[in-house]
């Protein structure tokens, strides 16, 4: 992840620049996801807003329905950055959300940039490449980058960046080098004493996957498929839901957890993935919504089973429905044994 958010940077510190040179004027404003991940909004906010610019996060709804909703959510957000005559200098979108995980429309919601006159486009793909299609010419965005190490079996460190023709003129790498000033390319070929090896495995990890059936289409189709039955199969027995429908899934997708765990923040997120993996070593990601919805009864308003907390559950190719399996049986225990969140709190 690092390499990629370093690809990211370079944009970014363009950006800051255009600012602080007063080609930007004060005020205009960046459009980015509110669940873009994490140390993507912190260094849109740091650079952005030290240089004078706003930041503006569209909010998704989750769970989410449908695509519609995503849509609805991100054009709110443009009208609301374009408030006052500021001009949108740049929108930051996901493919696909790290947390919660949801195939984000990146094509349309690049044609309502377009519509809007956003100057440049970026979309985060880091969980994208060997996960879902990727077609730059068809989503027609400026920048993309994207981790191989995630769903194309490479090792860390190896990603890429995509600039549309015309687009890079003005980016600079991050790490200032003796190459500075001879164009992007060659300022990121040789910048001090990384290990670039990890590189030079893309070819046999292109090799290694097109001895699957049907290559790499072949193993996304599968994870897909896979990971959607194992998810239907988590939520019906813990009687909850996917967050999202199954064509909004990637090779992920999130699952409901029982409401009676009682997961009302992200530290319980965390202290349950913690209890998950010392006692029935379960490692699985835990998510917690903390918008709470509400329902009448009588006259009442009261929470009506709420449910919180989700799971992002993964499929790869050496995934086995043990692995799912051992997981819905450990959260059944806890549920059995009356387990809540705030026992942890109390241990």
């Amino acid at each position: 992840m690092l390499i990629m958010l370093k690809r990211y940077l370079s944009l970014i510190m363009q950006i800051c620049w255009a600012f602080n040179e007063g080609k930007f004027q004060k005020g205009d404003a960046v459009v980015m996801l509110h669940y873009a991940y994490g140390a993507v909004k912190k260094s849109i906010h740091a650079y952005v807003e030290t240089a004078g610019g706003y930041v503006i996060e569209a909010r998704l709804p989750f769970p989410v329905k449908s695509n519609d909703e995503i849509v609805g959510e991100f054009r709110k957000a443009l009208k609301i950055a374009k408030c006052d005559g500021r001009k949108i200098r740049l929108a930051v979108i996901d493919h696909i959300t790290s947390m919660p995980s949801v195939v984000i429309p990146i094509k349309e919601l690049v044609k309502i940039c377009r519509e809007e006159n956003v100057e440049q486009i970026f979309v985060d793909g880091a969980h994208a490449i060997g996960s879902v299609d990727v077609d730059m010419k068809e989503i027609g965005v400026d920048f993309y980058t994207s981790n191989l190490h995630k769903w194309l079996f490479c090792p860390p460190s190896v990603a890429f960046l995509y600039c549309r023709k015309g687009s890079r003129a003005e980016l600079h790498h991050p790490v200032v080098s003796s190459e500075y000033g001879n164009g992007l390319a060659i300022e990121s070929g040789w910048i001090g004493n990384r290990d670039y090896s990890s590189q030079l495995v893309v070819p046999s990890v292109l090799e290694f996957v097109n001895r699957f059936e049907g290559g790499i289409e072949g193993i996304k189709k599968r994870n897909h498929d896979a990971v959607v039955e194992m998810g239907e199969m988590l939520a019906k027995a813990w009687g909850t839901n996917l967050g999202s429908p199954p064509e909004m899934c990637s090779s992920m997708a999130m699952i409901g957890l029982p409401a009676c765990l009682e997961i009302s923040n992200e530290s319980d997120a965390l202290k349950l993935r913690t209890h998950l993996r010392d006692r029935f070593g379960v490692e699985v990601p835990i998510h917690c919504e903390e918008e709470v919805k509400h329902g009448e009864i009588g006259n009442q308003e009261q929470v009506v089973g709420v449910i919180t907390g989700y799971a992002r559950i993964s499929h790869q190719v050496y995934n086995k429905v043990d692995d799912y399996e051992t997981f819905r049986d450990a959260i059944s225990q806890l549920v059995r044994d009356g387990f809540t969140c705030n026992m942890l709190s109390a241990g």
